[in-house]
Parts: structure tokens; sequence; C-alpha cells
């Protein structure tokens, strides 16, 4: 009988620590390397990082790979997000691919995306939906998000092709002209 016992009680510690390491594997944090807010986009497939400058009203995207750690290239030059604060209208602010020498990266090769809106000025929570955006050969479509707490909450519990979701800061989801 004792032996039962312990073959059970092997059992459950065992159970206990195997679902813990899947919880580990299919949610895990990241840090968003400009202290922005993580948009993810599929199964960790790759992140967009959004920094608003409240003070100015500039905005940067920067796109990054599933880990938030390195920066991936698009070929859009542009992409709009449609921003509505809680307060206001809805209005769009198109965010434009960036060239740096340094990176070499050019238009139609950047990661880096900027604008500046005096709308944005002195908001710090909207919401937010990017119609389109394609990241490594992926279309993600109808993007939206909370910001800056993000939309974790709206993430489907399996991720499929094209589902995104976001992550707020600190770590805590087009292709073509317009």
């Amino acid at each position: 009988m004792r032996h039962a016992a312990f073959v059970a009680c092997v059992a459950g510690v065992w159970l206990a620590a195997s679902t813990a390491a899947d919880a580990d594997r299919t949610h895990h944090e990241h840090i968003a390397p400009h202290g922005g807010t993580l948009l993810v986009f599929g199964d960790e497939f790759a992140h967009l990082e959004l920094v608003l400058d409240r003070e100015t009203g500039a905005l940067r995207a920067y796109v990054l790979d599933g880990e938030a750690e390195r920066g991936v290239q698009i070929a859009q030059s542009s992409f709009v997000i449609d921003v509505a604060p809680r307060d206001r209208e809805l209005f769009p602010v198109t965010l434009v691919a960036v060239e740096n020498v340094l990176t070499g990266e050019v238009i139609g090769r950047s990661s880096e995306f900027a604008a500046q809106s005096d709308a944005l000025v002195g908001l710090s929570r909207f919401d937010g939906r990017i119609a389109k955006l394609v990241i490594k050969g992926q279309r993600f479509h109808d993007i939206r998000f909370g910001f800056p707490e993000g939309n974790e909450a709206r993430r489907p519990a399996a991720s499929a092709p094209g589902d995104a979701h976001v992550h707020g800061p600190g770590g805590e989801g087009h292709d073509g002209q317009h």
C-alpha cells in the first residue's frame, strides 16, 4: 500500500512539474528593447514594438523577430495605424520606413518606421488597429490592440497563421503602397 501511495505522489509531482514546464513554453514574456509596447504576431512569429513620445507626438515602430531581440526588415514603405482615443474621434497615423546608413536599411528594406502627429501629443491611452502588415512573407490582417496595455486577453487560445496579439510595455499582435 505504501508503494502505491509513493508512486501516486511521484506521479503527482511529475505531472505538476510537466504542466508548469508546458506553461512556460507556451507563455513567456519578452522585453521591449526600446521600452515600448510589443505586439506579437502569430505564435511568437514576430513582434512590432510601438514607442510613443507623448510630448512631441512622435511614434516609432520597430519590426522585430519572434524573440523581440533583432530587427526584421520588411518590404513595405509604410503602414497605417488607426488610432481611436477613448475620448476623441478616430484618426489615422501613417508610419513611414526609416532609412539608416549605419544599419544599411533603406525604404523597401527597413525594420524601423516613424510618424509624427499633433493628435498624439499628450495621448497616453488609445485603441489601435493595423489593417494589414506583411512580415517575412506572412500577411497579418486586422491587428487590434490597446495602447499601452496591449491585447493579450484578445488572443485566441491557439494561434493560427495571421493571428496577432500584444504584450504591454516591458514585456508583460500592408504590403504595398498607400
